[in-house]
């Protein structure tokens, strides 16, 4: 018997994605998400939690590549935000920026996160459970900068790296191996395993029985109102439109 957890990721983000991770909730196709709390409908999102119930389950989507940071420091680093001040998304597209970045860089991350953290615990969400938008809190320099945080802030938990995954480079798997180990170490709490609901489908031979596993999902409405999975939007639509409510199958594991 396995202990699933399916999380919707991206709470905040627009007003359909408020109104969609409502509905996985209320159709019990979810049993937490979590929350960007720099995107405009973070606030909204926060009030409909408590309206209807599930608040209690809301963890922190921390969030360097989407919308406008917090924090004025990270604004003026070219690797993470344009001219503008709004976040790029170009540091996650660069491999020795994810591993590497300057003293000034790390100083203005942790600045950002840290303001995302205090503004996730100034909503009362009780959960404290920490993940984040293209999974950069597994890129080691953004770790470097996050990992001081854990504890000063109490953050309970913490999502892995993607590890169920099939035809890894030994390069990635070794990176994976090490930095969960790492995760491990620490006095919170984690999953034994992390993928997409199609990772989980492909990959259930290789968890142990008595597991605990986190599925994300990032539910939208496609142009039909139908839920949807943004992770799978290369999918062909008429294999995708029936793809959230397949989650309920999963409750034969758990």
């Amino acid at each position: 018997m396995l202990r699933i957890i399916i999380n919707a990721d991206d709470l905040g983000k627009s007003v359909d994605v408020n109104n969609a991770i409502a509905e996985c909730f209320a159709e019990r196709f979810i049993t937490s998400t979590t929350l960007m709390v720099n995107m405009d409908c973070a606030d909204d999102a926060v009030v409909m939690a408590q309206r209807y119930g599930w608040h209690e389950r809301v963890g922190l989507h921390l969030n360097l590549t989407s919308g406008v940071p917090l924090t004025k420091g990270i604004m003026r680093c070219k690797r993470f935000c344009r001219e503008d001040g709004s976040f790029n998304a170009s540091f996650a597209k660069n491999l020795y920026a994810r591993m590497h970045l300057s003293k000034n860089e790390i100083q203005a991350v942790r600045e950002e996160a840290e303001a995302q953290i205090r503004k996730y615990i100034s909503y009362g969400l009780p959960d404290k459970h920490l993940d984040s938008h293209h999974y950069v809190h597994t890129d080691a320099s953004i770790w470097k900068a996050v990992e001081p945080l854990i504890t000063s802030y109490g953050i309970r938990s913490v999502r892995l790296t993607r590890n169920l995954y099939r035809n890894m480079s030994f390069a990635k798997e070794f990176y994976k191996v090490r930095y969960n180990r790492k995760l491990k170490a620490l006095p919170i709490n984690t999953t034994d395993y992390f993928g997409s609901f199609k990772d989980f489908m492909e990959c259930r031979e290789q968890i142990k029985d008595g597991s605990l596993v986190e599925i994300m999902v990032h539910p939208l409405y496609d142009d039909e109102g139908r839920l949807v999975d943004r992770l799978d939007r290369d999918k062909p639509v008429e294999e995708e439109k029936d793809y959230l409510s397949k989650i309920k199958h999963i409750k034969e594991f758990y």
